[in-house]
């Protein structure tokens, strides 16, 4: 399970969210799972039949108003009830004085009390992006990723079959690199796959009889890219006689990253056969299916009609 660590959140993002820690340390070593955002509204009023109590509770000037009208008595009771769930953490927003209700029940508990200076609906907002990225589904896989014409290209194959070959080509020809050889791929709320290099290795690039070479200080900042969208897989394999590969572009196969389909070509390799720019037209083609137009389709269908109108 992708989870993060309550302290971990506190001691990055405390001056982001002006955060401070009232009550509940010992509530730090608590996880967030979710990236939702719950204001306990119908909790408050005795409601527990939904009550999202692992995502992070938001108390803002409408509860803290709300519980002052139910006098003091029934806000302890509240507050204790609240407690018996495994609540991950509460914020007070806008800079609100807390509740003593509320720290005393959070006394010995492992559910921490923090305030934030930050308005409500804005607090919220930049927290659910901040959790979203933090909590986004994540794999590695073995390749390499480029920026070519905008299109985010994921090139596949076993090792040695000229991966990195075929990327420094292509940077050499303008295009931007994001990794070589392991690609971080993570999939936002959006269902939008990002992909980007492992810190260490990041802008370097490994080229068999060169060794190891850093893309960024030979061809300058404007050759690499720290993410990019991936968009096109591309799988390089050996030419085999036996296999008929696809000449007219009307299969559409696909390759699945985090239960998301992504648009896939099979390019053989052979001598003489210019991966570079077969690349470089599979990325222009990409842009083009984005737009409305896919050529095989537009051909077969002419080529249909023309057939048809033969006919008559």
């Amino acid at each position: 399970m992708i989870n993060l660590l309550l302290e971990e959140f506190y001691l990055d993002q405390k001056e982001k969210f002006s955060l401070e820690l009232i009550a509940g340390q010992e509530g730090l070593t608590r996880r967030i799972t979710v990236p939702d955002i719950n204001r306990p509204g119908l909790a408050l009023a005795g409601y527990f039949d939904y009550f999202a109590f692992e995502r992070i509770q938001i108390l803002g000037r409408t509860e803290l108003s709300f519980l002052q009208g139910l006098g003091r008595e029934q806000t302890k009771k509240i507050f204790n009830k609240l407690m018996e769930w495994e609540v991950c953490c509460f914020i007070i927003t806008q800079g609100l004085e807390p509740p003593e209700e509320l720290l005393q029940a959070a006394e010995g508990k492992p559910s921490p009390v923090f305030t934030s200076k930050m308005p409500t609906t804005k607090l919220i907002a930049d927290l659910t992006i901040y959790l979203e990225d933090k909590l986004a589904p994540e794999t590695s896989l073995h390749g390499t990723l480029l920026d070519v014409y905008g299109i985010g290209v994921l090139i596949l194959g076993k090792s040695g079959i000229g991966k990195s070959e075929c990327a420094l080509d292509l940077v050499e020809r303008g295009h931007r690199l994001v990794a070589d050889d392991l690609v971080d791929i993570t999939r936002t709320a959006e269902r939008i796959l990002m992909g980007s290099g492992p810190e260490l290795i990041r802008h370097h690039m490994e080229i068999r009889g060169l060794g190891i070479i850093n893309i960024k200080n030979l061809f300058g900042i404007g050759a690499i890219r720290d993410r990019k969208r991936v968009e096109l897989v591309t799988t390089i394999e050996e030419w085999d006689e036996q296999k008929e590969y696809d000449r007219l572009g009307l299969d559409e196969l696909t390759y699945s990253v985090l239960e998301i389909e992504l648009p896939r070509i099979i390019i053989p390799v052979r001598p003489g056969r210019n991966l570079s720019i077969i690349i470089e037209v599979a990325a222009m083609n990409q842009r083009l299916k984005k737009t409305g137009h896919h050529t095989a389709r537009e051909f077969n269908q002419t080529l249909i009609s023309w057939m048809q109108s033969d006919e008559r």
